[in-house]
């Protein structure tokens, strides 16, 4: 009897735990997204005078806010996918939104210092 009330104890202690680590790693993801929606606000912006290049043309012409909104389209499909996972996998991809976030900040720099 002793160990299943001490069996018990120990899973009420992990379940508290993993939801303790669930709460925080959705508040982590909270402050991703509002990072997300602020390089977003950034972009829109952002004034490009290169035109986007034209399918029949040899010539890749690159243009820097096109580039932009792709990574942030590609960190917002991270930032889905990661609701859906949970433990390590979850983890990891935060990790990788985090750090996505952070070169497209880095990026930005130099575009918001001369706004």
């Amino acid at each position: 009897m002793k160990r299943n009330a001490e069996s018990q104890e120990d899973l009420n202690l992990s379940s508290s735990a993993g939801f303790e680590a669930v709460h925080t790693q959705d508040s982590a993801l909270d402050a991703l997204e509002t990072r997300l929606q602020d390089i977003e606000s950034h972009v829109q912006e952002l004034k490009t005078s290169s035109p986007l290049p034209w399918p029949s043309s040899r010539a890749r012409i690159f243009n820097a806010e096109l580039d932009l909104r792709v990574k942030i389209d590609g960190v917002r499909w991270m930032l889905r996918v990661s609701k859906h996972l949970n433990g390590a996998a979850r983890e990891q991809v935060i990790l990788t939104i985090a750090n996505s976030l952070a070169q497209l900040e880095k990026a930005l720099e130099p575009a918001t210092r001369a706004a």
